[in-house]
């Protein structure tokens, strides 16, 4: 499949704010998640879940900022390396995480979403239930993909195949970068002033 994403979600109040924050902008233009480097969309649930597709965003140094007083959750899935990790933050602080990783295993902190232990229990049993000569399959790794859906109802990175499940996301325009010569001009502090 090769997925590296990023999923953020807030309230879907939020929405706008979150967009304003990551530099996103509405397009009108809707499709599949996969059709556009940033893609957002409001589910059921009333979270809005942003989709930004590759390793633009970096948890560590941008997250901090967007959960302040709010809460917000961050998705990040890489099937090529078989990480995938979920996050719930309020007020800036973690209230729960989950990470599957091939090399590390499976961890939980805090108190994972409702629901988790049977669906842990059922993608276990899959794992379990493999060809032990063939183990193609690493079912943990959705853990925290399915633990993230049970907070949003966007699980469409757990399972690709439906397209039902990356439908309907609005393609956003991804922020603005500067050129090399204005970003030269705010390293060394010439060019146009405001």
């Amino acid at each position: 499949m090769g997925i590296v994403a990023n999923c953020l979600a807030v309230r879907a109040q939020e929405g706008d704010t979150l967009l304003g924050q990551v530099g996103a902008v509405r397009t009108g233009q809707t499709g599949d998640w996969s059709e556009a480097v940033y893609a957002g969309k409001t589910f059921g649930s009333g979270w809005y879940v942003l989709v930004i597709q590759g390793r633009r965003f970096d948890p560590d140094h941008d997250l901090a900022p967007l959960a302040a007083g709010r809460e917000i959750l961050h998705l990040y899935v890489d099937d090529v390396v078989m990480h995938s990790s979920a996050v719930l933050m309020k007020d800036g602080k973690v209230v729960w995480r989950v990470t599957s990783d091939a090399d590390e295993g499976y961890s939980e902190d805090g108190q994972p979403p409702e629901g988790l232990p049977e669906i842990l229990a059922d993608l276990r049993r899959q794992q379990d239930e493999q060809d032990p000569d063939d183990p193609a399959t690493d079912y943990i790794f959705d853990a925290p993909i399915e633990a993230a859906g049970l907070v949003t109802g966007f699980r469409g990175l757990a399972d690709t195949h439906d397209p039902a499940l990356g439908a309907g996301f609005e393609l956003l325009e991804p922020p603005a970068r500067p050129g090399l010569l204005a970003s030269l001009g705010q390293i060394f502090g010439f060019g146009r002033k405001g």
